[in-house]
């Protein structure tokens, strides 16, 4: 009687960790559908165009991009396959995104020095947040100068916790408190960026806050993705 009472009690107890627990999510765009980015909003001096299966970013403004989402999503892992085309030699990632071209996170790809750094802007003044030491690693295949080769890269919030990947190698991690939640995005600075894909995963991450119902695009919980590869 007393282990029949203690299974209830164990499977009452994992059934209530199921409940309240929000799934971690995952949402991907290969851009095969223009109506894939129909309610992305456009920072200043944008323009964004589905093509040939890829996004094809104009950043006319330093600092600027496309940004989709919820403006309450905290922690997540943003993730795409991306190359310069022309322009500037940066590119960018954005996380929580309070208002676009002034409040956020963004790491920056460098093509000028060959590396990769983190900054927080608010009211559209950046401060650098890589750790110094070590300082700005060198992206790999620093000798790409012309920006034709891509990439994938990944920017990830925890917490506090701000981190950036280049093929799979961490190059930055930092602390910052300033900003809980915001918007992902995707951007450059007076630069053409070419996008393969862009996937985000983090935890109630789900179909309803994009286009992704309307366009029949993936969304479905991490572990299921992984199983699909």
């Amino acid at each position: 009687m007393k282990f029949q009472l203690f299974l209830t009690v164990c499977l009452f107890m994992c059934l209530s960790f199921v409940l309240v627990t929000p799934p971690t999510m995952a949402l991907r765009f290969e851009f095969d559908n223009a109506e894939e980015i129909a309610d992305w909003e456009l920072g200043p001096d944008v323009t964004a165009e589905v093509k040939d299966g890829m996004l094809e970013l104009i950043v006319g403004s330093p600092d600027s991009g496309i940004y989709f989402g919820e403006e309450d999503w905290t922690d997540y892992r943003l993730e795409v396959r991306a190359r310069k085309k022309d322009g500037d030699p940066y590119f960018h990632l954005f996380a929580r995104v309070i208002e676009p071209a002034q409040d956020f996170y963004f790491m920056e790809v460098s093509y000028n020095s060959n590396t990769t750094s983190l900054f927080m802007f608010s009211g559209a003044t950046g401060t650098e947040i890589t750790p110094d030491p070590p300082g700005r690693p060198p992206r790999p295949n620093s000798t790409d100068t012309d920006g034709g080769d891509a990439y994938t890269i990944v920017l990830e919030v925890e917490g506090d916790t701000i981190r950036s990947f280049i093929d799979g190698k961490l190059m930055v991690e930092a602390t910052d408190g300033t900003y809980k939640n915001g918007r992902p995005g995707l951007g450059g600075r007076t630069s053409t960026v070419w996008y393969e894909y862009v996937e985000i995963t983090g935890p109630g991450i789900d179909e309803g806050t994009t286009s992704v119902e309307s366009t029949g695009k993936l969304a479905v919980t991490w572990g299921a993705l992984k199983n699909l590869r």
